[in-house]
Protein backbone atom coordinates (compact mmCIF):
# COMPACT_ATOMS: atom_id res chain seq x y z
CA UNK A 1 0.00 0.00 0.00
CA UNK A 2 1.66 3.39 -1.29
CA UNK A 3 1.97 5.67 1.48
CA UNK A 4 -0.67 8.56 2.23
CA UNK A 5 -0.07 12.19 3.07
CA UNK A 6 -2.99 12.28 4.94
CA UNK A 7 -4.21 15.95 5.66
CA UNK A 8 -2.03 18.50 3.57
CA UNK A 9 -1.92 21.27 7.19
CA UNK A 10 1.65 22.90 7.21
CA UNK A 11 1.36 23.59 10.76
CA UNK A 12 0.51 21.91 14.25
CA UNK A 13 0.95 18.30 14.84
CA UNK A 14 1.52 15.51 12.47
CA UNK A 15 -1.18 13.07 13.80
CA UNK A 16 -1.00 9.22 12.71
CA UNK A 17 -2.44 5.64 14.24
CA UNK A 18 -3.39 3.43 11.83
CA UNK A 19 -1.54 2.59 8.89
CA UNK A 20 -3.93 3.14 6.27
CA UNK A 21 -4.82 6.34 7.25
CA UNK A 22 -3.69 9.49 6.93
CA UNK A 23 0.12 9.67 8.43
CA UNK A 24 -0.26 6.27 8.93
CA UNK A 25 3.22 5.57 7.44
CA UNK A 26 5.05 6.95 10.75
CA UNK A 27 3.44 4.27 12.49
CA UNK A 28 5.14 0.90 13.83
CA UNK A 29 2.54 -1.45 12.09
CA UNK A 30 2.69 0.47 8.58
CA UNK A 31 4.08 -2.46 6.28
CA UNK A 32 7.70 -1.37 5.12
CA UNK A 33 10.08 -4.53 4.77
CA UNK A 34 13.73 -4.61 5.26
CA UNK A 35 16.10 -7.09 5.92
CA UNK A 36 19.20 -6.80 8.77
CA UNK A 37 21.86 -9.09 10.19
CA UNK A 38 20.21 -11.70 7.61
CA UNK A 39 16.26 -11.57 9.12
CA UNK A 40 12.98 -10.08 7.18
CA UNK A 41 10.94 -7.70 8.93
CA UNK A 42 7.95 -6.70 7.46
CA UNK A 43 7.59 -3.36 10.04
CA UNK A 44 8.90 -1.55 13.13
CA UNK A 45 6.26 -3.05 15.19
CA UNK A 46 7.73 -6.42 14.46
CA UNK A 47 11.53 -5.29 14.96
CA UNK A 48 10.45 -3.97 18.46
CA UNK A 49 8.70 -7.25 19.42
CA UNK A 50 11.58 -9.30 18.57
CA UNK A 51 13.78 -7.02 20.18
CA UNK A 52 11.86 -7.45 23.39
CA UNK A 53 12.03 -10.93 22.94
CA UNK A 54 15.82 -10.65 22.73
CA UNK A 55 16.33 -8.23 25.92
CA UNK A 56 15.31 -11.31 27.61
CA UNK A 57 16.89 -14.02 25.85
CA UNK A 58 13.59 -15.74 24.83
CA UNK A 59 14.43 -16.56 21.77
CA UNK A 60 11.95 -18.92 21.21
CA UNK A 61 9.04 -16.41 21.03
CA UNK A 62 11.58 -13.73 18.71
CA UNK A 63 11.21 -16.49 15.93
CA UNK A 64 7.09 -16.82 16.48
CA UNK A 65 7.22 -13.34 15.93
CA UNK A 66 9.53 -13.25 13.39
CA UNK A 67 7.52 -16.07 11.27
CA UNK A 68 3.96 -14.50 11.37
CA UNK A 69 3.20 -11.36 9.08
CA UNK A 70 0.52 -9.56 11.19
CA UNK A 71 1.59 -6.82 13.64
CA UNK A 72 -1.31 -7.61 16.18
CA UNK A 73 0.20 -10.90 16.33
CA UNK A 74 3.37 -9.96 16.71
CA UNK A 75 1.99 -7.37 19.54
CA UNK A 76 0.47 -10.12 21.34
CA UNK A 77 3.61 -12.66 21.15
CA UNK A 78 5.64 -9.66 22.36
CA UNK A 79 3.54 -9.56 25.54
CA UNK A 80 4.20 -12.98 26.14
CA UNK A 81 8.02 -12.81 26.55
CA UNK A 82 9.57 -14.70 28.78
CA UNK A 83 10.94 -13.31 31.91
CA UNK A 84 9.76 -9.85 31.33
CA UNK A 85 11.19 -6.82 33.82
CA UNK A 86 9.43 -3.84 33.06
CA UNK A 87 12.29 -1.82 34.59
CA UNK A 88 14.67 -3.46 31.80
CA UNK A 89 12.44 -3.11 29.17
CA UNK A 90 11.88 0.76 30.19
CA UNK A 91 15.61 0.95 29.73
CA UNK A 92 16.09 -0.59 26.48
CA UNK A 93 12.79 0.44 24.60
CA UNK A 94 13.09 3.48 23.44
CA UNK A 95 17.18 2.54 21.80
CA UNK A 96 15.24 -0.57 20.05
CA UNK A 97 11.98 1.50 18.42
CA UNK A 98 14.07 4.13 17.21
CA UNK A 99 16.14 1.40 15.75
CA UNK A 100 13.17 0.04 13.86
CA UNK A 101 12.44 3.37 12.86
CA UNK A 102 15.66 4.03 11.85
CA UNK A 103 15.55 1.23 9.69
CA UNK A 104 12.00 1.32 7.76
CA UNK A 105 13.35 5.11 6.43
CA UNK A 106 16.62 4.00 5.43
CA UNK A 107 16.51 0.45 4.59
CA UNK A 108 12.99 -0.84 3.76
CA UNK A 109 11.80 -1.22 0.51
CA UNK A 110 10.08 1.87 0.57
CA UNK A 111 12.70 3.38 2.15
CA UNK A 112 13.28 6.69 -0.36
CA UNK A 113 9.74 7.63 -0.15
CA UNK A 114 8.63 7.02 2.99
CA UNK A 115 11.64 9.35 3.91
CA UNK A 116 10.27 11.94 1.72
CA UNK A 117 7.71 12.04 3.52
CA UNK A 118 8.49 11.99 7.07
CA UNK A 119 10.81 15.27 6.00
CA UNK A 120 8.30 16.66 4.41
CA UNK A 121 6.69 17.23 7.84
CA UNK A 122 9.92 19.52 8.52
CA UNK A 123 9.67 20.72 12.66
CA UNK A 124 6.06 19.45 13.19
CA UNK A 125 5.52 17.32 15.81
CA UNK A 126 4.96 13.96 15.23
CA UNK A 127 2.17 12.61 17.71
CA UNK A 128 0.35 9.17 17.66
CA UNK A 129 -3.20 10.16 17.75
CA UNK A 130 -4.27 6.43 19.89
CA UNK A 131 -7.06 6.51 22.48
CA UNK A 132 -5.96 2.85 23.64
CA UNK A 133 -2.07 3.74 24.03
CA UNK A 134 -0.54 6.07 26.86
CA UNK A 135 2.89 4.52 26.61
CA UNK A 136 4.03 5.10 22.69
CA UNK A 137 0.75 7.57 22.16
CA UNK A 138 -1.02 9.99 23.45
CA UNK A 139 -4.12 8.19 25.02
CA UNK A 140 -6.32 10.32 22.78
CA UNK A 141 -7.24 9.76 18.95
CA UNK A 142 -6.76 12.94 16.75
CA UNK A 143 -10.75 14.34 16.83
CA UNK A 144 -10.09 14.84 20.71
CA UNK A 145 -6.06 15.53 20.81
CA UNK A 146 -5.65 19.51 20.77
CA UNK A 147 -8.71 19.80 23.96
CA UNK A 148 -6.95 16.88 25.61
CA UNK A 149 -2.92 18.39 25.14
CA UNK A 150 -2.35 19.71 28.57
CA UNK A 151 -3.24 15.86 29.82
CA UNK A 152 -0.76 13.94 27.39
CA UNK A 153 2.11 16.68 28.04
CA UNK A 154 5.27 15.33 29.61
CA UNK A 155 4.64 11.76 27.50
CA UNK A 156 4.68 8.42 28.92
Amino acid sequence: MPPQQGNTKKSGPVYFWKPEKGHGYLGQWYWSPWTCNGESYNSAEMWMMVGKARIFSDEDTAQEILATSEPRKQRALGRTVKGFEEKVWDAHKLRIVEEGNYHKFTISEDAENLRALLLATGDRELVEASAMDRVWGIGFSESNAEQNRGETEGGT
